[in-house]
């Protein structure tokens, strides 16, 4: 079993208006169980190291919440640059050192405004929230990544004669309070789309990001995500170096 930490950023309700976040970001954070120990041992390790204490004690914030970190605000505040940089590069080290596959779904909600003003896209007067179709193209995603995986551990007779056994599962862990709703998945799952995602489970978990490292590293990452799709023709050395370090394996667009 994979469980899928889902990492947001971006949000902003329904509202599609806001210039400083034009862009919905999931970013699905793939651990298999067995890792999941060993992320949580080296994440409270490290915690200890930049903070003298675990989340949650005193001298260390309840938990790291990417722009705090990345701008320097509330417990990062007194915080030069350079230490900041080296907590969030030590905390992407835990997927690099991994590989851990990182899933992402974006919006660009310019884009849905004009469609709903324009009328030029019927689905688009349907979405109440951009989230609706962010989740959708994510959960796309992830079945077709299980897939291939499923797929890579067949042996050509297999594949030939058509029989396609499923090994490889997924458990999303979505964070509690957040805009994921539990509807959402059975309603992919309905779709046309998602008819055929035997792989995923049925159900989200839902959990508090403080009490969850992979939810908090799965949140860094759809926050560079997010910055990168703001900016792509500037320098985004977070971003670059999960995509070229092999843990950003696809980001799907929603497309009006």
């Amino acid at each position: 079993m994979h469980l899928v930490y889902m990492g947001q950023s971006g949000q902003t309700g329904t509202s599609v208006g806001d210039p400083s976040q034009p862009h919905e970001v999931v970013a699905g954070l793939m651990l298999h169980e067995t890792q999941t120990v060993s992320v949580n041992g080296e994440f409270d390790a490290l915690c200890r190291r930049h903070f003298g204490a675990p989340l949650g004690q005193p001298g260390a914030p309840v938990q790291i919440r990417p722009v705090d970190l990345f701008q320097g605000l509330r417990h990062f505040a007194p915080w030069p640059p350079e230490r900041r940089s080296e907590l969030i590069q030590d905390c992407l080290n835990i997927l690099i050192r991994r590989e851990t596959p990182l899933i992402a779904a974006c919006i660009d909600k310019r884009e849905l405004a004009s469609a709903r003003a324009n009328a030029t896209s019927p689905a688009a007067l349907l979405w109440n929230n951009p989230i609706e179709p962010v989740m959708s193209r994510f959960l796309f995603a992830l079945s077709m990544y299980l897939d291939e995986m499923n797929m890579s551990n067949l042996n050509h007779d297999q594949i030939m004669a058509g029989d396609l056994p499923v090994s490889q599962f997924a458990l999303i862990v979505a964070q509690e309070g957040a805009n994921i709703k539990p509807r959402f998945l059975p309603e992919f799952l309905r779709s046309d789309e998602g008819i055929d995602a035997t792989a995923l489970h049925e159900n989200f978990c839902f959990v508090n990001a403080e009490d969850s490292p992979g939810m908090q590293l799965a949140n860094l990452c759809a926050y560079f995500i997010r910055r990168w799709l703001q900016t792509p023709n500037n320098p985004n050395p977070y971003f670059e170096t999960l995509r070229d370090n092999r843990v950003v394996q696809v980001i799907y667009p929603v497309t009006l």
